[in-house]
């Protein structure tokens, strides 16, 4: 795990010329959120920094910059902070970021709500210079602690600019505390305090006023005119020329401040502003000085803009104001010694261990040799804690010509783009890798060159299952484990993606075996990603064959390794939660159903693995619909993003596409099943695809429901011979019950009964329980736990006739006339 920039979650010291205003105080109680909103340079995170110094309340503060808006970093500075007054809070979540699978925040968010509720104090938690972060997931997980506020927290956000998310809510319920530009601006009384009292300045009355007006209470501007007039001899000169055009005025007074300050503090100043924060070690490799420690004290001393981010005076930075300004002075005046200033700050950097800060100014030297060089020695890194958007956003600044000499940086970027589903991305990695490693396509294997191809082929095949070419990933797993030796975790990968392959053919005695020989976690040797993968593959295979307790046995004794290993908590942990939810939901257990896909849902979405959380997503949707939630409790946002996957073919274990549908069908979404029917590929003429299966299920389902009940008899009649001998029961059940119906529907019901009385006498097992409803497995349930009939009644908050009209229904199905005879059948045919 890199090291924590702890200066970030250091409480800045007080100015040491500080206005003391007692108009802005909070409230005597602690309101749950404040918003400190306002331009720069008025004093926000100097009015924070002393609230939080007189409020006795645990504090932690967060200074966010640009680098926070890598989801891990921004996680991490998160919890660290939060970790100074609560020692062990939130380390699970730590511990989790160390593993292979890249973080998703607004999910990681969520699994510290429960945390935040369990504090044993009160907590006040600044967020200083919101306005940095950019990244939309974050500003999600901001949402998501807003949303849920544990009582514990209170939450102070200072910007520059509106926060991204709503505060509407907050406002309405009057637990918003607002501070604007109008209450931070200094009223003309405070003005003259500060330059009469503070800066000991003796203007008069007339002069103030004027000085005042002309600043309009801008507190940075007020202190930049103080600190020129300070030494002036002419004030009422200086004043008078103090006007113009406001965009000027920064300017003007830039070239006061610096034109009282000594040649060589004025190019210590330009120097350091290419920093965003720095000691005196790193301001002597930048600028080659040695006396950099006296000049750091001296300028603290004379309230040159200089910010302490830690109470021993290691670590500085500029007022963010004055940076830009200097900035952009050094810019202009010496646009040559840029880039060598940046190049110093890297070597400094890589010498220290930060490689981050290493990488962001060797990129912004124009050394993207040497920044490509620190990427690929710590890929190893990127790739196991899971920072993939600061690879990529890396990536995107380097010329793409050298990213073809840096195949593993390559393979890094790849990786990431596959778990964010950005396949234009992953085509340009992919492409880089490639022209640097196809010499070395037929090296011994063993050797690192054919390892490296072989991870390469494995990339590919991903990338194509992505993509839905089944074709392609069968060609490329093959060349993968060709290259791989057998053993070692990339091997085992393989497997898996083999696994799928022939998963989605529906070949599952192929699958079955090589699913099973990857699920050990010992094996994985920290790559909780593949043996879990495997373990939803092997579950859902099982599911498929009708043997719903050999699924429930893989999920629920993969997680009992998980816990064994203190990996329980670990985001892809969330995949075995998706697959016992699924089978609560088949089971009609709707609270447990809910229960174990909300907890996946939030897991996945932590492990940023967008087509299985998605799925997991629809899942969850279709329980709160059975509920009667008929959005399913999807955000606009999130129905857009499930939509990309309508008819969208990819090889995965769900089948998100015929998921969608089904849940848009159980809803009612006419406009999204006619896009879905649009959007789907698949060709009825000729032979049917055995990997569209799922999906042909679905296209009857909709014909069906919309009256087509000839179209529907029709596929199901050439689905029918295909599936018999696959031993895909579930599959099987299915296409019973839709022809079932269609034949009621053609008015021929005498021969519903031929459709499913063949499949029962060559079953090994009997396949009843899928000829029960929802309700009716629900009811099955409680009858197998020997609740009474008002009993169940009760929990499913039904009337009592309800409860035997079901009960009937299930003995007729059963072909039984008594309880336990019925309870005997159910356990038999697994509905325990």
């Amino acid at each position: 795990m890199e090291d924590i920039l702890s200066t970030q979650t250091a409480i800045p010291d007080s100015p040491a010329l500080m206005l003391d205003r007692p108009r802005l105080q909070l409230p005597a109680e602690l309101p749950r959120v404040t918003l400190v909103c306002a331009p720069a340079g008025y004093g926000k995170t100097t009015l924070l920094a002393d609230w939080t110094r007189h409020h006795h309340v645990k504090t932690a503060w967060l200074s966010l910059d640009d680098g926070d808006n890598d989801p891990l970093r921004f996680m991490l500075h998160f919890i660290t902070a939060i970790q100074r007054g609560f020692p062990g809070f939130g380390q699970t979540t730590v511990e989790a970021l160390s593993h292979t699978q890249p973080p998703s925040v607004a999910g990681l968010m969520r699994t510290l709500i429960n945390p935040l509720c369990l504090l044993s104090e009160q907590l006040c938690l600044v967020l200083d210079d919101l306005h940095m972060i950019r990244e939309a997931t974050i500003h999600d997980a901001l949402a998501a602690l807003l949303e849920h506020r544990p009582p514990q927290l209170h939450l102070m956000l200072s910007s520059r600019s509106e926060p991204p998310f709503s505060l509407a809510r907050l406002r309405g319920q009057r637990q918003l505390h607002e501070i604007r530009l109008d209450d931070l601006r200094f009223t003309p009384e405070e003005a003259a305090n500060f330059c009469n009292g503070i800066m000991q300045l003796n203007l008069p009355q007339p002069q103030l006023a004027m000085l005042e007006s002309r600043t309009e209470g801008w507190i940075v501007g007020l202190q930049l005119a103080a600190l020129s007039l300070h030494n002036n001899p002419d004030k009422a000169g200086f004043i008078r020329q103090f006007a113009g055009d406001d965009r000027h005025i920064t300017d003007f007074l830039m070239e006061e401040v610096l034109r009282s300050r000594p040649p060589e503090i004025q190019e210590f100043l330009l120097q350091t502003s290419i920093l965003e924060r720095f000691t005196d070690g790193l301001c002597a490799a930048v600028t080659g000085h040695a006396d950099c420690r006296s000049r750091l004290d001296g300028m603290e001393r004379s309230n040159l803009f200089l910010v302490s981010l830690d109470h021993r005076r290691q670590w500085y930075r500029y007022h963010h104001l004055f940076a830009s300004l200097l900035q952009s002075r050094l810019h202009r005046e010496h646009p040559a010694l840029e880039p060598e200033l940046h190049r110093r700050a890297a070597q400094w950097y890589a010498a220290e261990g930060h490689f981050h800060e290493a990488i962001h100014h060797a990129i912004a030297a124009g050394a993207f040799e040497t920044a490509a060089a620190l990427m690929e020695e710590h890929s190893g890194e990127l790739f196991a804690l899971g920072r993939f958007v600061t690879a990529l956003g890396w990536a995107w600044r380097l010329p793409p010509e050298l990213l073809a000499s840096h195949p593993r940086l390559s393979m890094t970027c790849a990786w990431g783009s596959l778990a964010m589903d950005n396949l234009p991305e992953t085509e340009r990695h992919v492409r880089a890798a490639t022209a640097c490693l196809l010499p070395f396509k037929n090296s011994p294997v063993g050797s690192r060159e054919r390892t490296l191809w072989g991870q390469l082929a494995l990339i590919r095949s991903c990338q194509c299952c992505l993509a839905g070419d089944l074709e392609g990933a069968a060609r490329s797993v093959q060349e993968a484990l060709d290259a791989l030796q057998p053993g070692r975790v990339l091997h085992s990968a393989a497997m898996v993606c083999q696994a799928f392959c022939h998963y989605v053919r529906g070949n599952l005695a192929l699958a079955r075996p090589l699913f099973a020989r990857c699920t050990g976690l010992p094996e994985a040797r920290g790559n909780l990603m593949m043996p879990v993968l495997a373990a939803l593959g092997l579950g859902r295979t099982h599911f498929r064959e009708g043997h719903a307790h050999l699924a429930r046995r893989v999920y629920t004794q993969t997680l009992a390794d998980c816990e064994a290993q203190g990996w329980h908590e670990l985001p892809a942990v969330g995949m075995l939660y998706l697959g016992l939810g699924e089978l609560a939901l088949e089971a009609g257990d709707l609270p447990e159903a809910g229960r174990l896909l909300a907890k996946g849902v939030e897991m996945t979405a932590a492990a940023c693995m967008q087509y299985v959380h998605a799925w997991g997503q629809v899942l969850l949707a279709q329980v709160k619909v059975l509920g009667g939630q008929a959005d399913g409790g999807l955000t606009p946002g999130q129905d857009s993003m499930l939509a990309r996957y309508s008819g969208r073919f990819v090889v995965e274990i769900p089948p998100l596409s015929a998921c969608l549908v089904r849940l848009w069908l159980s809803q009612g979404r006419v406009d999204r099943v006619d896009d879905w029917l649009e959007d789907i590929d698949v060709q009825l003429q000729g032979d049917l695809k055995t990997e569209r299966e799922a999906e042909y299920r679905a296209l009857a389902k909709v014909w069906l429901t919309r009256g087509e009940t000839r179209k529907t008899l029709a596929l199901l009649d050439r689905l029918l011979p295909w599936l018999e001998n696959s031993g895909q029961r579930q599959a099987m059940a299915e296409i019973r019950q839709l022809r079932e119906e269609a034949l009621h529907r053609e008015s021929r019901p005498e021969l519903a009964g031929m459709i499913v009385a063949p499949a029962r006498r060559n079953s090994p097992v009997e396949p009843f329980p899928f000829l029960l409803s929802r309700k009716e497995k629900q009811v099955a349930r409680h009858l197998i736990r020997g609740a009474t009939s008002p009993e169940i009644a009760e929990r499913l908050y039904v009337s009592l006739s309800t409860i035997k009209t079901h009960t009937r229904n299930i003995y007729a199905k059963l072909g039984v006339n008594r309880r336990l005879q019925a309870i005997e059948a159910l356990l038999k045919v697994d509905l325990a």
